[in-house]
């Protein structure tokens, strides 16, 4: 069967169209994530009561990553409109099953800014720590490894991890916990640090 050239060149025209929209022109490149301690801020305030608590141990996320972008999208001047980061991360303790407890989270983050290196923040409270790791306190030796995983229009265009290898995906190896990860708007770090974090979407 023979196909005008009109009809070929339609085809070809829409095989090219949707292999153009078959991944983000977006790139982006990121560094393993630093997963560290850091206590509750303490902040004081006039005309409230003087209560005196101790500041618990929060996990960190710190993960710095730059966005390329096409000319045709702003290039160098331009921004991502948004992208959403998947957490990972093992705690170095085993249940009464053998397994490791695995905290996972998801954040929605916009407005990223290309040709420059950025930061994306996330935490973990202390209430879900206590609970995973059986103690009050957290340290750096708590963590096993740890993960993050970049997705934009719904494909993963990066990640990085703390070990060697997708070790998130064994997970017959752990026990999961998802919706673990905050952003810095759900905690107390909510105020610090002014734009040095990507801003998030609100849940």
């Amino acid at each position: 069967m023979k196909l005008s050239f009109s009809v070929l060149a339609a085809l070809l025209c829409l095989a090219t169209s949707v292999h153009a929209q078959s991944g983000p022109s977006a790139k982006v490149k990121i560094s393993a994530p630093k997963v560290s301690s850091i206590q509750t801020p303490m902040f004081e305030a006039a005309n409230t009561p003087n209560r005196n608590w101790r500041p618990k141990e929060w996990l960190e996320f710190d993960t710095e990553l730059a966005v390329t972008l096409p000319p045709a999208e702003g290039g160098r001047k331009g921004s991502l409109a948004s992208m959403t980061i998947n957490y990972f991360v093992a705690m170095n303790t085993q249940t009464k099953d053998g397994k490791y407890p695995m905290l996972k989270g998801t954040i929605n983050y916009l407005d990223i800014p290309a040709g420059e290196r950025c930061h994306a923040l996330a935490y973990i409270n202390p209430a879900t720590l206590r609970r995973v790791l059986g103690k009050d306190g957290f340290t750096n030796s708590d963590v096993k490894a740890a993960a993050v995983e970049i997705v934009v229009d719904g494909t993963v265009v990066a990640g990085e991890t703390t070990i060697p290898g997708r070790w998130w995906e064994k997970t017959d190896s752990f026990e999961v916990t998802e919706n673990a990860v905050l952003s810095r708007k759900e905690t107390p770090f909510d105020i610090l640090w002014g734009d040095y974090d990507l801003p998030t979407k609100s849940k």
